[in-house]
This record gives structure tokens, C-alpha cells and sequence, in this order.
């Protein structure tokens, strides 16, 4: 998949998706599921991070190449691994939004509205997930190309670039582990005491380390599988 057909992708299955859910109370007389629309916009957060210091990192180098002071390059690069840092915590929000498949809201409503409607809706806010987390990945990765200078990125080192979608992906099923099952956000990590209590209290129960583990794996293998599907790890090679 290109990147003008991934873009495009993304953008029609976010609107579906938000479509649906929005519609669902205007159609069948029942109350707007907000847990859901909150969902959905943390799903878009990391776009907003993620642009955000790109767009500071490309300008501080900007200015870099124009002034040549040599601080603007560190900034640059300052501003790069701190945003990267922050996107990396938020992106779980992104691939979450598969957890919403138990179908938990028509617990609610579940006489009122069809579960076809329900199916279709949850399932295009799983695959909105899917996307937009592994779009985040390829953006970074391309800024990483374009960093580095796409003419000098030997055959080994693209291997290395599309290795860092496992080790992301690998992040993000953490991230919606400790979502869904320890209830955690993203911004608690602000508060370490507390988190690391938590996280010792959920773990120390009998049978979780190993739910964590299966969870992790299938998770990373789900999402990494995607990309490939998707066509993903060939974006790098067309732009070269």
C-alpha cells in the first residue's frame, strides 16, 4: 500500500467509524455510548503529538541548515527523542480501540439496537485502530528515512527500520494490556509511586504474568501481521 492509499484508507475508516457510533443514538432512541467517543479521539491523539514535534523537528533543522548554528541541531534532535518518548506512551490509546470488539456498551441497549449494527460499527473502530497505530509507526519511520538521507539506508539497515514496527508494536500491546486490564492511562505513568503499586498489586496474583505474556505476544503478532499485509514494509522502498 502506497502512502496516498494508506492516508486515504485511514481517513475513510475514522469517519465511518465515528459516523456509526454518532448515528447509532439518532437512529434507534438510545443514549450516546461517550466511553466510545472518548476512545476514539485518544485513538487520534498520537497524530496530534506525532505532528506536532515533527513539525518542530523539521524546522528547528530548517533553521539549522540556513543559520548553521549548530544548537538548532541539537534542539532538533532534542525535540525528536523527547516527542518520540511521549507518542510512544500515547500510542497504545491508538490500537485499544480493538478491545471495544466484547461489545460491552449493548449491555445498555442490547434490545433496542440489532447486533448487525453493532458489528459493523465495532468493527470499523478495531480496524480505525489497527490503522491509525500502524500509520503513526510508518510516518516515524519515514521521518527516520528522510533524517538519516534515504541514499545512504543499505538493504540491512531498511531491515533494521522495518524491525522497529515489532518492537513498537510490541509497546503498544503492552500499553493496551495495562489499558484494559490494570485500567491505566497513559498520564499515570506522572505519577510513578503509584503506578509502580498498581502494576506489583495486578502482577502478584496468581495466573496474570502468564495472561501478560499471551496477551503481549498475540497482540504483537496481530498488529505486525497487519503491517506486512497492509504492504507496509514496502512504503520505504518505493520512495527510493
Amino acid at each position: 500500500m502506497d502512502i496516498q492509499s494508506l492516508f486515504l484508507a485511514v481517513l475513510l475508516i475514522n469517519v465511518f467509524a465515528y459516523i456509526t457510533i454518532r448515528f447509532r443514538p439518532k437512529i434507534y432512541h438510545v443514549s450516546l455510548y461517550r466511553p466510545m467517543v472518548w476512545n476514539f479521539k485518544l485513538s487520534l491523539l498520537p497524530f496530534v503529538i506525532l505532528i506536532a514535534f515533527l513539525g518542530l523537528f523539521f524546522v528547528m533543522l530548517y533553521f539549522y541548515s540556513v543559520f548553521s548554528i549548530r544548537y538548532f541541531n541539537y534542539i532538533a534532535y532534542g525535540v525528536f527523542f523527547v516527542g518520540l518518548f511521549i507518542w510512544l506512551l500515547i500510542l497504545p490509546n491508538s490500537g485499544y480501540l480493538i478491545t471495544e470488539l466484547n461489545l460491552n456498551h449493548r449491555e445498555q441497549d442490547e434490545h433496542e439496537v440489532p447486533i448487525w449494527y453493532d458489528i459493523v460499527s465495532i468493527l470499523s473502530f478495531a480496524l480505525s485502530g489497527i490503522f491509525n497505530t500502524l500509520t503513526n509507526i510508518v510516518l516515524v519511520q519515514l521521518t527516520i528515512i528522510v533524517a538519516i538521507d534515504p541514499e545512504v539506508i543499505t538493504k540491512q539497515g531498511m531491515l533494521k527500520l522495518i524491525g522497529t514496527a515489532v518492537i513498537i508494536n510490541l509497546f503498544v500491546a503492552i500499553g493496551v494490556y495495562m489499558g484494559r486490564y490494570i485500567r491505566f492511562n497513559s498520564w499515570d505513568i506522572l505519577h510513578p509511586i503509584q503506578f509502580t503499586k498498581r502494576l506489583w498489586k495486578h502482577f502478584k496474583q496468581k495466573g496474570v504474568l502468564k495472561d501478560f505474556v499471551l496477551f503481549v505476544l498475540f497482540h504483537t503478532a496481530f498488529f505486525t501481521i497487519m503491517y506486512f499485509v497492509l504492504g507496509l514494509h514496502t512504503t520505504f522502498t518505493r520512495l527510493m
